[in-house]
């Protein structure tokens, strides 16, 4: 009986975390217009899709889009179909993905780390940094970061307990074949390398194919992700196929993609700052891990495995040309499960946590508190002088760690979490109550596409931009599967465009481009300003014109 109350305990506590994880993912997430590029990007290709009735060839502005894969088009569909072809219906499938990735893990870790552990895991993901950012965007790194978990998680269920082993690989080659759907091969190279690595280290490499159900595993994941590829492949004759595995996946690698660059070190700095504020533990649970290192790889497998899943995703794209913070995501889950058994052995008095290393972590905390303090009042408004101050931003880390040094006075670590996890979720209501309306004013691409479009009603326009580019304004200002042209020579292109599609056309450019816009266009051109706006990505004034043929009064 105990044990069932002990169950029934957990599941109403994980319950609980779950529906705090939504509920903080979803706030206001559908509130804030897109964000250039990849948003819109995706959009803007759904959009396509839709119109063409056509959910296997994804398209941009009328090109081939050899970006990412299917999956993340289809979830977003859905998405769109429950909530409309807006902010809402784009994201709520990122945010549903989150909360459920918080839900998984506290059921998957808590065999391996216990009931207080698990639920640690739960609520230090949900509230994370980087999970404010990457589970309230419509992009495919949610089901990739979600697919690659569940993935490595079953596969250890399966290969530290022989009870229920066929389902739980069965299911972790399932969530490779998704994964793959959703950002391509990565999705079972780097978990197949931390899994043989794994197996080296324990001198058990023949597991994988005696026991590890390849025979059943193999097949599963081709049928679940190779017919796509090859329906894409064959519509395309190859070029999509051929176009992703040489430009997103090797390209990317082998050099910087779009200014992503960065030192080989780049990666240990986002992951700090994109697991704040818990990640303040680190370096007590490297000191921890340090301290068990020898014999880990067999006394203690689970954490051997974390600490080896974390290790090689972060130094894999250490390596790589291209650099961006999502791409170590998917070594959050170990990291924070590590900290989290960090805190267990700390809460059963196991190991204690010092009271100096834990104010050197608060100090760091409030370190950093400062800084965007500074920063939001200092170098914001001189860089973006619209926005004005977000001093505002540093204060709950600053705050909480105050507090957090408060209750490590009293020896009350119940109260440092709870002090944290109020700092992590007052930066978020910041962030999203104050910040990102003032910044949502700074994209003028979202204004001009709405102004576009309640002009014209349902007449026919063109749509074209000189000297600026942004997919949201082709997402906002377009109809359906409606293209927009990049001008070079706005002195032939744009008379051509008048000529051959009815009605005006609409072009955006910096506003200290319109007067050479103005003497390049030949007689009998009307250009009319309509608005300007300031642009957060360019630092710059863009202006939408009217341009038509001049009317011949009688």
């Amino acid at each position: 009986m105990s044990s069932e109350r002990r169950q029934g305990g957990f599941t109403v506590q994980a319950a609980l975390v779950f529906l705090f994880a939504f509920w903080l993912l979803a706030f206001h997430t559908g509130d804030a217009s897109l964000w250039d590029i990849d948003e819109p990007n995706n959009a803007q290709s759904l959009k396509e899709m839709i119109v063409h009735h056509d959910f296997v060839v994804p398209t941009f502005n009328g090109q081939l889009r050899p970006d990412k894969p299917i999956l993340n088009y289809w979830l977003m569909d859905v998405g769109v179909r429950l909530l409309g072809m807006n902010s809402w219906g784009l994201r709520i499938g990122s945010v549903a993905l989150g909360a459920l990735l918080v839900l998984y893990l506290m059921f998957a870790l808590r065999p391996f780390l216990g009931d207080e552990a698990a639920l640690l895991t739960g609520l230090f993901t949900a509230t994370a940094l980087h999970s404010q950012i990457i589970f309230r965007a419509a992009v495919p790194d949610p089901l990739l970061i979600f697919f690659v978990t569940v993935s490595l998680l079953s596969w250890l269920h399966g290969y530290l307990r022989s009870k229920g082993r066929l389902g739980h690989y069965l299911l972790a080659y399932a969530a490779m074949g998704l994964g793959t759907l959703a950002k391509g091969p990565i999705a079972f190279l780097l978990p197949g390398l931390i899994i043989t690595v794994f197996l080296l280290l324990r001198r058990d490499l023949p597991h994988l194919w005696r026991e590890g159900r390849l025979t059943l595993g193999v097949p599963l994941f081709l049928v679940i992700a190779l017919p796509w590829y090859l329906a894409v492949g064959i519509a395309t004759h190859w070029a999509w196929d051929l176009r992703f595995i040489d430009a997103q996946n090797v390209g990317r690698y082998t050099a910087a993609m779009q200014g992503h660059r960065g030192p080989i070190y780049y990666y240990l700095l986002t992951t700090f700052l994109g697991l704040l504020p818990w990640s303040v533990f680190l370096p007590q649970t490297l000191a921890e891990g340090w301290r068990q290192r020898r014999g880990m790889i067999v006394a203690q497998p689970v954490q051997a495995f974390f600490w080896l899943w974390a290790g090689l995703w972060i130094a894999f794209f250490s390596l790589g040309a291209t650099k961006l913070p999502n791409y170590v995501w998917e070594a959050y889950p170990p990291l924070l499960a590590l900290l989290a058994w960090r805190i267990r052995l700390a809460l059963t008095g196991e190991r204690p946590l010092g009271p100096w290393g834990l104010r050197a972590s608060f100090a760091l905390l409030a370190t950093v508190g400062l800084v965007l303090v500074g920063l939001g009042a200092w170098l914001v408004p001189k860089d973006i002088p619209p926005l004005g101050s977000v001093a505002y931003l540093g204060l709950p880390y600053l705050l909480g760690a105050l507090l957090a040094l408060v209750f490590v006075q009293g020896r009350r670590l119940w109260g440092v979490i709870a002090s944290l996890g109020a700092a992590a979720v007052g930066l978020t209501l910041c962030l999203v109550l104050l910040a990102m309306p003032s910044l949502d004013a700074l994209k003028p691409s979202v204004t001009m596409g709405y102004l576009v479009r309640h002009l014209e009603g349902s007449r026919s326009y063109s749509l074209g931009t000189w000297r600026w580019w942004e997919p949201s304004f082709l997402f906002y200002a377009g109809r359906g599967a409606m293209t927009a042209t990049e001008l070079d020579a706005p002195q032939t292109q744009v008379p051509e465009i008048l000529q051959g599609h009815p009605g005006p056309l609409f072009l955006v450019t910096p506003q200290e481009d319109v007067s050479a816009l103005r003497r390049e266009l030949p007689k009998g051109i009307q250009v009319r300003e309509l608005y300007t706006g300031y642009e957060l990505y360019s630092r710059r004034r863009i202006s939408l014109l009217r341009i038509d043929k001049e009317k011949i009064r009688p």
